[in-house]
């Protein structure tokens, strides 16, 4: 029979202690904890907006949750006991030992939630898009015909469509406006510069056509872009303002939409069910223009069944209906990211905190 020394149990006990007194569990959840509570506002940030563009198609309430504060406070607990008889200088006894250890693992996340009412519905939702805030998403590289087709209704008097039940198709020189704005924006012959005013010191925008060599085409595009916009042919910078119709021939008005018409145009593309049209739960959808390599596409496309589908990049339960967009559809995984960003840019200045992640480890 093997008889443990004295020396040998002291080293095993000092052993267990060490290990369940020393190993930190802080620093190993950081990279677990910040990435997985970052895919899971994500994803709740997309169903809760997909949500709420379906309910406003059948004239619903929307309802906006912000994450205010998320505390996950993990416990971790460890016991060991040693037990035993150790009969010294005896052959005749044996010598016993036991060893036991035990742990606990608690881990208690508490999320709080704020509303968006009040004011900051008001600003977040019901503002307008500043012009000069959507311009430099221009420069940033996104494409100015996608942009405008999402975030503007008029320009110098061009309208653009309209969702909702009393809704209309965009005005025939929309379409061939904005793929003009495309085609001198590929061309990088379009720029932007901020403009102080000196009676009121408010900054302004400024659009500049560029002077360097330009094929034909785009030169027919900028000429093109003026006629429709009723600009001077001769000027090569314009004032960027807000409003539905231009005080000069050197301005170019534009009426932004809100955050909220935004929702109701993304509506307007929700694949509805016929039966719900039918019972008058939702309005018919728009027929879609004429076709052409200039006609405007739908902004979204958000498909429904009663199915739960397999492959989405958002997808949401409404009326005992999925509603969802796929997760190959690139342009409309873009429209709802884009989303976001315009609804940022409508915030003034008292915007809410961020979401505070807390996690302490006991």
């Amino acid at each position: 029979m093997y008889r443990p020394s004295v020396g040998l149990i002291v080293v095993l006990v000092s052993a267990l202690l060490g290990v369940s007194g020393c190993a930190s569990f802080g620093p190993v959840s950081v990279d677990r904890d910040r990435f997985d509570y970052i895919q899971a506002i994500a994803n709740s940030w997309k169903q809760q907006t997909l949500l709420n563009v379906v309910k406003l198609r059948y004239a619903d309430t929307p309802v906006f949750l912000e994450v205010g504060q998320i505390i996950s406070s993990y416990q971790v607990g460890g016991a060991v006991t040693v037990g035993g008889t150790v009969n010294f200088g005896s052959v005749a006894t044996n010598d016993l030992l036991s060893l036991g250890t035990g742990a606990t693992y608690v881990d208690r996340p508490t999320v709080t939630y704020s509303p968006l009412t009040g004011a900051h519905f008001i600003k977040t939702l019901m503002t307008p898009i500043p012009p000069p805030a959507l311009f430099p998403l221009i420069e940033s590289g996104w494409p100015v015909d996608l942009l405008f087709q999402i975030a503007v209704q008029n320009i110098n008097g061009i309208a653009n469509r309209k969702g909702g039940a009393r809704g209309h198709a965009a005005e025939p020189e929309f379409g061939p406006l904005l793929a003009a704005l495309r085609r001198i924006q590929v061309s990088d012959s379009i720029g932007l510069r901020v403009q102080v005013s000196k009676e009121t010191k408010q900054e302004g925008m400024v659009l500049t056509f560029s002077q360097k060599d330009l094929s034909p085409e785009v030169l027919a595009d900028r000429a093109l872009v003026r006629k429709l916009l009723g600009l001077r042919p001769d000027l090569r910078e314009f004032k960027v303002v807000y409003g539905a119709a231009a005080e000069g021939d050197d301005v170019m008005a534009i009426q932004t939409r809100s955050a909220f018409q935004i929702l109701v145009e993304l509506g307007a593309d929700v694949e509805v069910p016929a039966e719900h049209v039918a019972e008058q739960r939702t309005y018919p959808s728009i027929p879609a223009p004429a076709g052409g390599p200039e006609a405007l596409p739908p902004l979204i496309r958000i498909q429904s069944g009663t199915a739960r589908p397999t492959d989405a990049f958002a997808a949401i339960k409404y009326r005992n209906h999925w509603y969802w967009i796929d997760d190959r559809d690139y342009r409309s995984k873009g429209i709802l990211t884009l989303l976001m960003i315009v609804m940022t840019l409508a915030e003034k200045d008292e915007k809410a905190p961020p979401p505070v992640v807390t996690i302490p480890a006991n």
